[in-house]
Order: C-alpha cells, then sequence, then structure tokens
C-alpha cells in the first residue's frame, strides 16, 4: 500500500451484522470500526486482542429502521442467527439503548471528526458494508456527512485485496496467525469485532510475509 511521503496514513475498516442480505433493505444489528495505521505492521505490529478491545461497536434498533425507515427483516437471516451459539446471539438481542438510526449517524460522523483523516476505507464487500453505510445515511437524511470523511473513491475491498496478493489461488480467510489452536478458541465468526480482526490481521500477515518478517505466533 503506497503511502504518501512524510505523512502517517490511517485507514479504516468497517464490519456490518445484518438481518438480510439486501444492502438497501437489510436492518443494522451492529457496525464495528478500527481506524489502523499501514506503518504499525513494521514496527508494533497489532495483536488479534488489541483489535477487539479498541475497535468501536455501535448497536442499531431493528425496530426503528423497520417502522421509521423501510427496512425489512429476511426470515432466512433470522432462522441462520437462532442457531448461532447464545453468545453471540446475545450480542444481537434488542437492547433500551440500541441506537435510532439517525442517532446511529451522528455517532459515525463524530467518531471520524474525532479520528485522524481517513486516507483509505476497507470492508470485505464493498457493494455490501460500504452501500449499507452509504444508504443509512441518506435514509436517515444525512448523505452528505459521510462524505466530508469518507470519499466514495478511497473505499477499498478486502477480499480482492488479499486475492490479489495470493493470486486468486487460495483462500482468502485464512488464520492469520501461527498458533491456529489459539486462532480456533478466540475468533467468533460473525461477531463483527472479530470479523474486522481477523481481516486487519490477514492484511497485515500479507503485509509481514512480503517484508520478510516473521509472522506472528498469535
Amino acid at each position: 500500500m503506497p503511502h504518501k511521503k512524510g505523512k502517517i496514513m490511517v485507514d479504516l475498516m468497517i464490519d456490518f451484522q445484518t438481518f438480510g442480505q439486501d444492502q438497501f433493505t437489510c436492518p443494522i444489528i451492529n457496525c464495528s470500526l478500527f481506524a489502523f495505521e499501514w506503518d504499525r505492521f513494521k514496527v508494533d505490529p497489532y495483536s488479534f486482542e488489541e483489535i477487539v478491545k479498541n475497535s468501536t461497536t455501535f448497536k442499531v434498533s431493528v425496530k426503528d429502521q423497520v417502522v421509521n425507515h423501510g427496512y425489512s427483516i429476511e426470515e432466512s437471516t433470522v432462522n441462520f442467527w437462532e442457531k448461532q451459539t447464545p453468545e453471540l446471539r446475545a450480542l444481537i438481542k434488542p437492547k433500551k439503548d440500541d441506537l435510532s438510526l439517525s442517532d446511529f449517524c451522528k455517532k459515525i460522523n463524530t467518531f471520524l471528526s474525532n479520528s485522524e483523516k481517513i486516507d483509505y476505507w476497507w470492508s470485505r464487500n464493498n457493494t455490501f458494508d460500504g452501500v449499507i453505510l452509504l444508504n443509512a445515511f441518506k435514509k436517515a437524511g444525512n448523505k452528505n456527512l459521510m462524505g466530508e470523511y469518507l470519499n466514495t473513491w478511497k473505499v477499498r475491498d478486502i477480499a480482492t485485496h488479499l486475492d490479489t496478493k495470493l493470486d486468486f489461488r487460495q483462500q482468502n480467510r485464512f488464520i492469520p496467525v501461527k498458533d491456529t489452536e489459539y486462532w480456533e478458541s478466540a475468533f467468533q465468526e460473525h461477531n463483527s469485532k472479530h470479523e474486522l480482526a481477523a481481516d486487519l490481521m490477514r492484511m497485515q500477515t500479507m503485509f509481514m510475509l512480503e517484508h520478510d518478517m516473521e509472522m506472528l505466533l498469535k
């Protein structure tokens, strides 16, 4: 990833969990965000625990999205979540302090305004997560706010980035640490903090291998 000379570049990674697969109508369950510096990959690599601990998650009211903004829950996705572990289901359970869609957008805006200027923003599938975020701002009547911080021409796709590094011949959801037993016990699939952390660790691992650095044990 080329960086501007003399400037520390800060990128943002996002991950959504939803009640559907239609990016224009699926209610948001939560959204996790983490700002990171590529330069740290060389001198102070991120750990899985650090990313999970320091990422920010906003939980959004599904009821508000359905009643007030025209979102619709997909039954197949409800069935999917019902089959998950009690720990994971607890993360998606409605709570009194769930954010309205409008308040969610305000929280995102505040998060970005208080952060370093974002150079690029990343998600695993730009036709999903990125569209969901843009659509949320439009439905909340704040479509111009996101453009102040997350330019659409600076969105990047994690899967494509990893696929090109792997020559499209290997699984881009690979375990990004040497200690596979640790990873299998620590990583929780469909947890937005964990999914975000996993992809950042994968990008970091590819960077380290390309620069002849030792891959993290865990």
